[in-house]
């Protein structure tokens, strides 16, 4: 069955927004009316269609009923790519027969029998034709309103460009104009996503990095693709958690996402040769993670702290926090992710490569290589590690966490029985090592930290025989991982 495809671009941007928005003149000389749009979303009482990647709803708006399947978004650095189904309805209850889509093909009719609402949007709409001067057709749709499900609710303020006529580089043309006219962010999350989101009463907690499903035969460049815009969507979810509630967690993660999508720079790093955006984006990342990491360094500390300094320690937080929210209401910080975005589908390194046959090398063995590259690294540098000062046993964690993140990015492509037991083995030293370098490093920062801070606290520190136990741990920790067969072997 070939699929009918939609291309979209999100933007999210503030409610109070809206009508500045939509007078823009990039719209064209008047706004059009909103009109309001309400759906009803189905699944099973397990949730099956979502879990399998399908959304399932019924529209109404201006008198019509309107049934559409969605597939999960193919999302390539922050464009929407989906399979849609649409047809009309007469009535409140979906229609599921070979017209509408795969799932008589996915489900048997017993289960699809037991589809239900979940949850409901509302939103007023203005939407709009645009032809753009270089050929283009763009359909925009400004959408204000409310996604509930029960008497959870959330707010839902955001810009679709979906494209009709041309390349997708049309699109964040259009993107680019308007962010000059109104503060504007990178779009992340579907409708139905914000709804399951509430569904599954997870719609405040932080998001962790999503499991990435590689196929070993796709080309390097698009598993760079596909890493790095799964980095880009944790770490904008957990942004706007971030500018909502000031938490703890929600910094953790979306501090993560930026280490995680520094890693896939250094790892994809020979597929980015002869493209001098990717070094501007890579110190870009650099400098907002450290930005993050400042407050997460305190966010360690406040818990393993006793009053007063715990509350000294707490106010020097919330103030670097009204700055960190300053940096990320920024135009500088709000572009990041759309340029980002932009470079990771159309930037040089896609277009005119400087080694096409390494962006088109199959992922698998790509893999292998830099993963094999990463170990060699730290074992050279781990060691004599109890002896090492402690900054070099920093730079040995840090590249740790990069063959963690490498190993969670390239998990997919060794699904043998085999391969994911050395995997978990391997994973499990890796953490070991990780865990007591940790603890050493906390000891090596947490003095100067305080200095800098100006506060006057200590952590209780190791005597000479704990602190020789936690070096000689870390080294067994090391010595272990290495004597560990590699996953990516046959």
């Amino acid at each position: 069955m070939d699929e009918p495809v939609e291309i979209e671009l999100k933007l999210d941007f503030d409610p109070a927004d809206r009508d500045r928005l939509a007078a823009c003149a990039l719209f064209g000389p008047e706004p059009a009316a909103p009109r309001r749009l309400a759906a009803t979303y189905f699944d099973t009482p397990g949730f099956h269609l979502d879990k399998a990647g399908y959304a399932l709803r019924i529209r109404t708006g201006g008198g019509e009923r309107i049934q559409t399947v969605k597939a999960a978004s193919g999302e390539t650095a922050g464009l929407f790519v989906r399979g849609e189904w649409e047809r009309p309805v007469p009535g409140d209850e979906p229609i599921l027969d070979e017209k509408s889509g795969p799932l008589v093909q996915l489900f048997d009719a017993a289960l699809l029998a037991r589809v239900e609402p979940v949850f409901t949007t509302a939103v007023d709409r203005i939407e709009g034709p645009l032809d753009r001067p270089d050929g283009s057709r763009i359909d925009y749709a400004i959408d204000l309103g409310e996604v509930r499900a029960g008497t959870r609710g959330s707010v839902v303020c955001e810009l679709e460009l979906e494209l009709k006529r041309g390349a997708p580089q049309a699109l964040f043309d259009l993107a680019r104009a308007l962010t000059e006219l109104v503060p504007l962010r990178l779009g992340v999350s579907t409708k139905s996503e914000r709804g399951y989101a509430l569904a599954y009463k997870a719609f405040t907690a932080a998001v962790k990095a999503e499991p990435l499903k590689l196929d070993r035969a796709m080309a390097a460049g698009d598993a760079f693709a596909a890493i790095a815009a799964s980095c880009l969507r944790q770490y904008r979810r957990n942004e706007d958690l971030l500018l909502l509630s000031g938490g703890v967690e929600q910094l953790h993660q979306a501090r993560v996402a930026l280490r995680r999508l520094r890693t896939a720079f250094w790892l994809f790093g020979p597929l980015l040769d002869g493209d001098d955006r990717a070094a501007a984006f890579a110190s870009e990342l650099r400098w907002l993670a450290a930005e993050l990491g400042g407050i997460r360094d305190i966010d360690v500390l406040v818990p393993r702290l006793e009053e007063p300094a715990r509350a000294a320690l707490f106010a020097i937080r919330e103030d670097r926090f009204g700055h960190l929210r300053t940096l990320l209401d920024s135009s500088r910080v709000r572009l990041l992710p759309i340029e980002l975005a932009e470079w990771l589908v159309l930037g040089r390194w896609q277009t005119d490569p400087a080694d096409p046959d390494l962006r088109d090398r199959h992922i698998r063995a790509f893999a292998g290589d830099r993963l094999e590259r990463l170990r060699k690294r730290i074992k050279r540098a781990g060691k004599g590690l109890a002896d090492a000062d402690d900054e070099h046993r920093h730079e040995v964690r840090k590249d740790a966490k990069k063959l963690r993140y490498a190993a969670e990015f390239f998990v997919s492509l060794y699904s043998g029985r085999k391969a994911r037991r050395r995997m978990e083995r391997f994973l499990d030293r890796l953490e070991a090592l990780q865990d007591k370098l940790g603890q050493l490093n906390d000891i090596a920062a947490a003095p100067g930290l305080f200095a800098t801070l100006g506060v006057e606290a200590t952590l209780p520190m190791p005597g000479k025989k704990e602190r020789k136990r936690l070096l000689d741990d870390a080294e067994d920790c090391f010595e272990t991982l290495i004597d560990t067969k590699r996953f990516w072997r046959d």
